[in-house]
């Protein structure tokens, strides 16, 4: 046992040696997906405080967890995919890192998702003109219809 034990860290230091290089790219990305659950656990409060009747509760769930896992193991995968064709197929073939490209891109992505997280629900002003391009996550994550609301705002402003 204790052979397999040595002959495993010895792959895994292996491992870790080889991609060393792309580790920041990889701990930022991390960073963003783990804020982009903070902010969906807390766009999750805020539905639950605006419309008790129709959501049961505004918990982060075991299932949630997995996803956020899921999108973890894809992200890592393309980071390390960029940087491997980056360092044995491209090299200094191109003038473009394509280790900072997908890790832009990933970062983008949860940017994204986190504006529309943090604007969803949100009755600030900076939140309903950046509805005018985001989406709201409120209908689509909880299966709240938003426009019989939107309908009794507007009757209730004429009035």
């Amino acid at each position: 046992m204790n052979n397999i034990g040595r002959s495993l860290f010895s792959l895994l230091g292996a491992v870790v040696a080889v991609l060393e290089p792309a580790l920041p790219y990889i701990v930022i990305c991390t960073l963003a997906v783990l804020y982009d659950c903070y902010t969906a656990w807390s766009l999750s409060r805020r539905v639950k405080r605006a419309h008790p009747e129709r959501i049961k509760d505004g918990k982060f769930k075991s299932h949630n967890a997995g996803k956020v896992i899921v999108t973890l193991i894809k992200v890592y995968a393309l980071i390390v995919l960029a940087f491997l064709m980056q360092q044995h197929i491209i090299g200094d073939a191109l003038p473009i890192d394509l280790t900072k490209v997908a890790a832009g891109a990933v970062c983008f992505w949860q940017l994204w998702s986190i504006l529309e997280n943090e604007s969803s629900c949100n009755g600030a002003k900076w939140a309903k003109v950046a509805q005018k391009i985001l989406v709201d996550k409120t209908e689509r994550h909880f299966d709240i219809d938003l426009s019989e609301m939107e309908e009794k705002e507007d009757e209730a402003l004429h009035d």
